[in-house]
C-alpha cells in the first residue's frame, strides 16, 4: 500500500525468506531419520487437536518444533484437518444460498421501501505482525523459557496479524489489548488458520488513541483458556 512498515516489524517479503531460511536449517540441522525419540502419532494428533490434558504434551510440542520428520507429519495433519473443516463450511454455506434463493423467491405481499445505509469513512490501514510462536501459553510453570524481550509494536489502524504457538487450534477468537491494571483498552475478533508455517490469527485493530507502553494482549476462543502475551506499544 507504499505504506512504511513500523519499526521493528519486518516486511511480507523479509518475513517469508526468514520462515524459508528456518525450514531449510531444520531439515538440514535437525533431519533425524532414525526417528530417534519422536513421539507416537496420538502425540501428534494431540498437538494437532490442541489436547492440552495429553500427557507430556509440552515435550511433544518442543520435539515437533525441533524435529523435521514430525513436523512434516504435524502439517500434513494440519492440512488435512484444514480440508475437512473447509468441506464443513462449504456445506454450511450451501444450505445458507439455499434458505437465501428461497427467501428472496418467496411470495411477496407487502413492499417496503429500502432505507439508505450509511457509509462509515474508514482510515488507511497498515499490515502489521506480532510473532508469538516462541512464547508458551501461561499455564504451568513448566512452560518453556520466555524470549526477555516483548514484541514492539507501532501505534495505528492496523491490520494485524498475530502468529500463535503450534498446537493452537483454528477458530475465532476475541483478542482485547490490557493496561498493567487490567484495564481492556482495545477489543477485535479474528480467524485464526494454519499458512503452513504458523497459526495466524488475523484481526483489524485501532490502537491509534491508545497510548504507548507495555500491554498485555489477551487471546481467547470459545473452547479453549484464555492466553496472555506481552506487549510494547511505541
Amino acid at each position: 500500500m507504499g505504506e512504511t512498515p513500523p519499526r521493528g516489524i519486518p516486511t511480507r517479503r523479509v518475513e517469508k525468506r526468514l520462515i524459508k531460511m528456518l525450514g531449510e536449517a531444520v531439515r538440514a540441522n535437525c533431519p533425524n531419520p532414525e526417528r530417534i525419540g519422536c513421539p507416537g502419532p496420538d502425540a501428534v494428533e494431540a498437538v494437532v487437536g490442541r489436547r492440552l490434558e495429553f500427557p507430556r504434551f509440552d515435550d511433544a510440542v518442543d520435539h515437533i518444533a525441533t524435529c523435521a520428520p514430525c513436523f512434516a507429519e504435524y502439517n500434513r495433519k494440519r492440512q488435512r484437518s484444514r480440508i475437512l473443516k473447509a468441506g464443513a463450511v462449504i456445506l454450511g454455506c450451501a444450505g445458507l444460498v439455499l434458505i437465501g434463493l428461497a427467501w428472496e423467491h418467496r411470495p411477496a405481499n407487502h413492499t417496503y421501501p429500502k432505507e439508505p445505509v450509511a457509509k462509515e469513512a474508514s482510515a488507511p490501514a497498515v499490515t502489521a505482525t506480532l510473532d508469538y510462536r516462541n512464547w508458551t501459553t501461561e499455564r504451568s510453570e513448566q512452560s518453556r523459557p520466555r524470549p526477555t524481550e516483548p514484541p514492539h509494536l507501532t501505534r495505528g489502524q492496523l491490520d494485524l496479524t498475530i502468529k500463535l504457538p503450534i498446537g493452537t487450534e483454528d477458530g475465532v477468537f476475541s483478542v482485547e489489548f490490557r493496561t498493567s491494571t487490567n484495564e481492556s483498552v482495545a477489543e477485535a475478533t479474528g480467524t485464526a488458520t494454519w499458512d503452513g508455517t504458523a497459526e495466524a490469527l488475523k484481526i483489524r485493530a485501532d490502537l491509534r488513541d491508545v497510548p504507548a507502553g507495555r500491554y498485555t494482549v489477551a487471546i481467547q476462543s470459545r473452547n479453549s483458556s484464555m492466553r496472555l502475551y506481552p506487549l510494547v506499544l511505541e
